[in-house]
């Protein structure tokens, strides 16, 4: 062979092995996978699904779920992110109507889910539950003794309660939003909004911004109840913090939180990957590596057991999300406008 023919073929091999190493390429240079969210244990889910996969994760927290919609209403029809993760299924389905959402049916269809988690999925395959968690009653239990625990939401307005009930602002919380909504099903709208006047007497404390103001109420302010989300008060519990988590008969509405993929996402096939990631039993077992509120959630994915001393069996109402989402912008109007400083 000649030298000429010789160098055309180690050219044309080298051609070659670069057309092959191309995808390679293309993946380690591709843009990372963009993700919003409010929720502590999304960062755990980012790193396990990036050690997994290659894929990288720009992972944009916002401090509540306000923060994430405000972010997304400010790009509007430029939107940088390729996923939505954030707790509350009105919020979702108000994401969802509005187009936000694109439409991925065979997720929830694949995923291993519990019975809680099959009855939480939207039927249109826009969102998709990934863990669920509660709004109940929490008591510090050294400020109100075990005869006074209230049972129902109407104890709430026990004359002795008046002035001591802190809870979240829901224009600026998923769960707190969620709450109200699940709230007004469960005892009626006229009669939830009356009974709320009569229990959240105290501005100060009746629109807080957090969960974590919310605890600071609690366990060192003037509060001795609070309206709050119980992973959050389980969280405070394994800390050693003196307080009980109740469920008042009248009913409690699963919070759900959420994961939606971009209609207008250029990232679709990495995002169709993150979502089945975290809803596999590999995923959702990843979520519950951190110690704070957030990791004390229902698994709703089959093998995945919760945190210990994390209570499951509860008789979860399930939220009308089409109507809540309807009245989502009435009723934080008319919450700001009776309990928010």
């Amino acid at each position: 062979m000649t030298m000429q023919a010789l160098l055309s073929r180690r050219a044309v091999l080298a051609a070659g092995a670069t057309i092959l190493a191309a995808p390679h390429i293309a993946r380690a240079a591709a843009a990372p996978l963009v993700i919003y969210d409010s929720l502590d244990y999304v960062g755990v889910a980012a790193k396990a699904f990036t050690a997994k996969t290659g894929i990288a994760i720009d992972r944009v927290e916002q401090g509540g779920t306000g923060g994430v919609l405000g972010k997304i209403a400010a790009e509007g029809d430029k939107p940088r992110y390729d996923i939505v993760w954030v707790e509350g299924s009105a919020i979702m389905q108000r994401m969802s109507l509005a187009g936000i959402f694109g439409t991925h049916p065979d997720l929830a269809a694949r995923a291993p889910y519990t019975e809680l988690g099959k009855s939480l999925v939207d039927g249109r395959g826009t969102f998709f539950p990934v863990t669920a968690s509660t709004t109940g009653i929490t008591v510090n239990t050294k400020k109100i003794p075990a005869a006074q625990y209230p049972k129902t939401w109407e104890d709430l307005a026990n004359p002795d309660f008046a002035g001591v009930i802190a809870a979240k602002d829901p224009n600026l919380s998923g769960p707190a939003f969620q709450w109200l909504a699940g709230f007004f099903q469960a005892v009626g709208e006229e009669k939830g909004k009356a009974l709320l006047k009569r229990v959240l007497t105290n501005k100060a404390i009746s629109g807080l911004p957090s969960g974590g103001t919310v605890n600071k109420a609690l366990l060192t302010g003037n509060a001795k109840l609070a309206i709050t989300q119980d992973s959050a008060t389980f969280g405070k519990i394994a800390a050693g913090e003196p307080l009980v988590s109740l469920y008042p008969s009248d009913g409690v509405v699963a919070t759900p939180a959420a994961i939606g993929i971009s209609a207008r996402s250029a990232n679709v096939e990495a995002a169709r990957q993150f979502v089945a990631f975290v809803l596999s039993a590999e995923g959702q077992k990843a979520l519950l590596d951190g110690d704070d509120s957030d990791y004390f959630f229902v698994p709703l994915i089959e093998g995945v057991a919760a945190k210990p001393g994390r209570t499951t069996a509860i008789p979860f109402l399930l939220l009308d999300n089409a109507k809540a989402a309807l009245n989502e912008t009435a009723w934080k109007t008319w919450y700001r406008e009776n309990f928010v400083p």
